[in-house]
């Protein structure tokens, strides 16, 4: 247990039998229970995990079929919903930390994303703050992480310092009313918490942890991972705008943008869009009438943002 509240710890792992002995063993001695989700390992992993002792804590290690690292975790939070359910672990207010077996996640950082779950439901890390660096992470992963904290800064109008950080803590309780968590299942599911966390408008917190890089192969092609998580995350954004702003749907605390926010943003918006497509066209006639055009947009899309980050602040402080 940690400050009261029992603890399980989440493990995905793949094809990491090199590294699941010592991602395990480093778990502190007070964690309640461990899950360990062996996702169409070929090189016995889950023979590995299964070999491990931690008397007096739980062991599970559950086998799936390749299914992605999301729906690793998802299952893992499955599991333990099931087990608390049928009595086999104890009532309580339960926290969930994902750990990848692949050893780069520090367990010395559990207790301060534990901590988080005081203030809000979800904590997630940020490797970007930790006084040590960030050590040995490869160029083009730092690089690729600065651009989607951008983007997922515009999708979810917050700031989000490392979207890609998939160190977690999660309160249990709050898993079981989030039915979206088990609908991604591939790489880029922090992404996917954070949008559908910003829809709702529920808060999270990021707090620093350590960056470890040693000799493990990551499954992530930036190249191929990039463009596919911009895409989400578009599509992310316009899917809150529309329900937001042009459909004044509620969020999952019962706000609602007034008229006149939704309107503001709405006319911003698209009028910017509409500028940004006749730069071409009006281009041919008139440079000035091109960076006339381009200013619209700018400026537009400028204002739209500004309403949206406010709005974000309204509703994750009603007070």
């Amino acid at each position: 247990m940690f400050g009261g509240r029992r603890v399980a710890v989440v493990m995905p792992a793949r094809d990491e039998a090199e590294h699941i002995a010592a991602a395990i063993d480093s778990i502190p001695e007070w964690v309640d229970a461990v899950v360990v989700i062996d996702d169409g390992s070929i090189d016995g992993t889950g023979e590995v995990a299964r070999a491990r002792d931690r008397p007096g804590c739980p062991l599970l290690v559950l086998r799936t079929n390749g299914i992605g690292v999301g729906g690793a975790i998802s299952t893992g939070y499955r599991m333990l919903h099931d087990l608390v359910d049928a009595g086999l672990l104890p009532n309580g207010d339960w926290a969930a930390v994902v750990m990848a077996g692949d050893g780069q996640m520090d367990s010395r950082d559990i207790p301060d994303l534990l901590a988080g779950l005081e203030l809000v439901p979800f904590v997630k890390g940020n490797r970007f703050s930790h006084p040590e660096g960030l050590g040995r992470m490869p160029l083009q992963r730092r690089v690729g992480s600065r651009i989607l904290s951008r983007l997922t800064g515009l999708a979810t109008g917050q700031k989000v310092h490392d979207p890609q950080c998939g160190y977690t803590a999660v309160r249990l309780s709050a898993v079981r009313h989030w039915g979206w968590v088990h609908q991604w299942s591939g790489y880029g599911y922090p992404n996917w918490w954070l949008l559908k966390l910003a829809e709702r408008s529920i808060p999270f917190k990021e707090v620093p942890v350590r960056s470890v890089y040693r000799n493990e192969k990551s499954g992530i092609r930036v190249r191929r991972f990039l463009p596919k998580i911009s895409v989400l995350l578009f599509a992310g954004l316009w899917r809150r705008g529309i329900g937001w702003y042009l459909l004044r749907r509620k969020d999952g605390r019962g706000n609602k943008a007034s008229l006149a926010t939704s309107s503001a943003i709405s006319c911003s918006w698209f009028g910017s869009w509409v500028a940004l497509a006749g730069i071409p066209l009006v281009a041919t006639a008139s440079i000035f009438a091109a960076l006339a055009a381009a200013t619209v947009a700018i400026t537009g899309f400028s204002i739209a943002r500004i309403l949206d980050k406010t709005e974000v602040q309204r509703r994750l402080n009603p007070n």
